[in-house]
């Protein structure tokens, strides 16, 4: 049975509102910015720039580094983490896992202040996909970040004390990001294909017994004289 079937076989099963939801809210994510988080320790921390993600519409984030928590704080992500998609790269050498999203397509944009840094107002997002590259919260970016990143880039600052916390520092550089990307003329949505599986995906998770749904459906395709 192909993905757009299913959808819609799915799909009666839901709520004219949920699906309305589903179908608008899907239609604005993307994965042309991404976060890489290296070893962020506190789960409040992971949990807040998960729910950050999703309320911007950034269906991906990724963990690396062996320090790394893991865990979300269900009192602050608040769910999130059932519409966006987390990449857990922790058992992964820190060069592999850069080099995956390299790979992938991405810029790492490290947000460091460094010289020669760029100001996030000024960061090019016609250049390419960009993984946000966010160092933990007592030493920051660590070495092999640093050696790997494409680019720095650090937010302004006008105060005494040297740095946000690092669910703000995302925050703030996710919503400037993703505000800057939706006024462009940039292709930042999701193609066709992976629009209808993460569709699919969700749909599934708001129903009960999708999957007995689809053997039934399926069986019935394969003997007509059930129909």
């Amino acid at each position: 049975m192909e993905i757009e079937q299913k959808i819609e076989l799915l799909s009666r099963h839901l709520t004219p509102q949920r699906l309305e939801k589903i179908m608008r809210v899907s239609a604005d994510r993307t994965r042309y910015v991404t976060v890489v988080l290296e070893n962020i320790f506190y789960t409040q921390n992971f949990s807040a720039v998960t729910r950050t993600c999703e309320c911007l519409g950034i269906q991906d984030l990724y963990q690396i580094g062996t320090a790394t928590q893991g865990r979300l704080n269900s009192d602050v992500a608040k769910g999130a983490s059932c519409w966006t998609d987390i990449h857990r790269m922790t058992k992964l050498p820190i060069a592999e896992a850069v080099s995956q999203l390299k790979a992938a397509g991405y810029r790492i944009v490290a947000a460091m202040p460094a010289p020669g840094a760029s100001s996030l107002y000024d960061l090019d997002l016609s250049k390419g996909k960009i993984a946000v590259a966010m160092g933990n919260e007592s030493e920051g970016t660590g070495d092999e970040v640093k050696a790997l990143a494409d680019e720095f880039m650090t937010i302004p600052m006008y105060g005494f004390t040297e740095s946000f916390n690092v669910s703000v520092s995302a925050a703030i550089i996710l919503s400037e990001l993703m505000n800057r990307l939706r006024r462009s003329d940039i292709d930042w949505r999701l193609p066709p294909d992976e629009l209808d599986e993460l569709r699919y995906r969700w749909i599934r998770r708001c129903i009960k017994q999708g999957d007995k749904i689809e053997a039934e459906y399926e069986a019935r395709l394969g003997h007509p004289n059930l129909q």
